[in-house]
């Protein structure tokens, strides 16, 4: 555990022409208020309501975080934390919460994606995902925000089209929706069955008609910006990343694998732009990303890793023969499954376990559940369900692994892949044959059906689970200081707070200052500071001195890479100069 002991000074503001100040905030954002506060000159925010930090020049301390001034961990820009105690912490039981209110389905033979409602088991969309609507799509993964990218393969189903490849993103709510026609409305196709002819997408047409679908963009060429012969670049594997940009956005970047040509696509997940295209060494089939951010790749058989923190640096791991899906838990271990078997690798070890399912023939899509409950598909008989939550053996030979369940009464006829859980950790398998996706009840077996479209082929992270469970718990803190240096220039001297890091946990602290808010919502953050490996303690603020900083912004990034545990922020002072 680390800690710093805050000592703050006695402030003042007298007749001299520079002054110190300290505003504390163990801390308090007030949200920003719709009307102005009786007896105080407000700042009009368009679409933002007021200004609520314009402190009189009292020339004192504003001290918050007291009894009846507590955090605020609703404060704006803030997510994924509570209060607790006078700290600010982590929000782990409610990490996700919005994950796996719907169920995505690739329906590989109409070119389309269908999306359940996990609630009432009712297909409530249906979007084509690509111009023509005969791209082939596949691999469905979720983000953080719960909106779903899907992979066109372009190749199967009488659909050999390689320039076609890509891949598309449709918004998961409403609200993230682009009125693009200008009409005043989202358009957008909310029902079950065949996509309506107002909403097919026609063949040359860069933007769907459909206002969720959000983009396109084509995957058709390797790095060097050769288009490849057919079968193409065939993109297969796909994962959101699970973690916030130094921005505190949700799974900004998308990675896609291209098959043919053993590359990783990095793309900005707000726009579609290719950000960066390298050779990885294998062929990508399913990808899953663990606690620390890291991208594991299922590369036809060789388990692959890509550490994007590090310069995207590619290590291999071997295989077995059990590798066709792939998946991660919160402890970091990753599971792949086929033939008969599920392997679990431990990357701190080297060690793999694995246990043979009795009367399994061919294991497909697998996930887990924060429980570490394995749940697999198997394309023939069903599901298994197997018991994970033991640490993994300290020697190769053994398992801890312990099958629970073969739920082989599901209908014929049978041909079980992807496998994704919903809100309330119930497991979810898709059926190609049946046209329709299974909910099963993890209690006593017993399973409902939705009907989708034709060939649903879908594997990856189809409810947005994986992230959950799989990667590192975050929230995200930030709190506004203003001074009361007006119309005298304010000078950010320092912040201190009060921080307790547990082993596997670690906060970065960043700020940006500008003259209003409207301004500091454009300004970017300056350089963080991550604890550990730095030590506690206070922090210049890394802001432009040069202009006006009457506000700062002071953002703490909480991670866990334990559910169990969680980091504390308290004791935030920020300290000024006028002048």
């Amino acid at each position: 555990m680390r800690r710093f002991t805050l000592l703050s000074a006695g402030l003042f503001l007298g007749a001299l022409s520079a002054s110190c100040s300290s505003i504390s905030s163990t801390g308090t954002d007030q949200p920003i208020p719709t009307t102005c506060p009786e007896g105080q000159v407000c700042e009009t925010i368009p679409g933002n309501g007021t200004d609520p930090y314009n402190i009189p020049p009292s020339g004192g301390m504003v001290s918050v975080g007291t009894s009846s001034s507590p955090y605020t961990p609703t404060s704006p820009g803030s997510t994924g934390v509570k209060e607790n105690g006078g700290a600010i912490v982590l929000d782990s039981a409610n990490f996700g919460k919005g994950l796996g209110t719907f169920v995505w389905v690739a329906n590989s033979a109409d070119g389309t994606e269908s999306k359940v409602d996990a609630a009432t088991g009712l297909e409530v969309a249906r979007y084509c995902t690509g111009p023509g609507c005969k791209q082939d799509p596949s691999r469905s993964t979720v983000s953080l925000l719960g909106d779903v990218a899907v992979t066109n393969r372009a190749n199967y189903y009488g659909y050999a089209f390689p320039d076609r490849a890509s891949v598309v993103k449709i918004a998961g709510d409403k609200t993230r929706c682009v009125d693009r026609n200008g009409n005043g409305q989202i358009d957008t196709f909310e029902g079950a069955g065949a996509v309506p002819a107002k909403y097919m997408w026609p063949v040359g047409q860069k933007d769907s008609p459909d206002e969720c679908v959000l983009w396109h963009t084509p995957l058709t060429k390797d790095r060097n910006g050769n288009t490849t012969a057919y079968p193409g670049t065939l993109p297969r594997a796909a994962s959101f990343d699970s973690t916030l940009s130094p921005e505190g956005i949700p799974s900004a970047q998308l990675y896609v694998g291209l098959y043919e040509t053993q590359e990783v696509v990095r793309i900005d997940s707000a726009t579609g732009q290719i950000l960066k295209q390298f050779f990885v060494g294998v062929r990508p089939y399913g990808f899953v990303t663990d606690k620390d951010g890291k991208l594991w790749i299922q590369g036809s058989g060789t388990l692959a890793s890509v550490d994007v923190k590090n310069g995207d640096t590619v290590k291999t791991h071997g295989g077995d023969g059990c590798m066709y899906g792939i998946t991660a838990d919160a402890r970091g271990f990753i599971y792949t499954a086929n033939s008969n078997c599920v392997s679990r690798y431990n990357p701190k070890t080297g060690i793999r376990d694995t246990l043979t399912l009795s009367g399994a023939r061919f294991l497909r899509g697998l996930t887990l559940d924060d429980k570490y409950n394995l749940w697999i598909a198997e394309h023939y008989t069903g599901m298994y369900h197997v018991d994970a939550s033991a640490a993994p053996p300290a020697v190769a030979g053994a398992t801890t692994m312990v099958m629970k369940k073969h739920i082989n009464a599901l209908p014929a006829p049978q041909a079980y892949l992807g496998v994704g859980l919903d809100i309330n950790g119930t497991p979810w398998v898709v059926n190609e044959a049946n046209a329709e996706v299974w909910k099963v009840n993890p209690t006593d077996y017993s399973f409902v059906r939705t009907a989708v479209g034709t060939n649903p082929y879908t594997y990856s992270d189809i409810t947005g689970s994986a992230l959950r469970y799989a990667g590192a718990r975050f929230g995200l803190y930030r709190h506004i200081f203003k001074s009361d240096c007006a119309p005298r220039k304010t000078t950010w001297t320092k912040v201190s707070y009060n921080v307790d890091t547990p082993v596997g946990t670690t906060v970065e602290v960043s700020a940006r200052g500008a003259g209003t808010l409207l301004e500091i919502e454009k300004t970017p953050f300056g350089t963080t500071t991550t604890i550990p490996p730095a030590p506690v303690g206070p922090i210049t603020p890394s802001i432009n001195e040069g202009v006006d900083n009457t506000y700062l912004q002071v953002q703490f990034k909480l991670t866990a890479d334990d559910p169990t545990k969680t980091p504390a922020v308290k004791d935030l002072v920020g300290n000024y100069t006028c002048g």
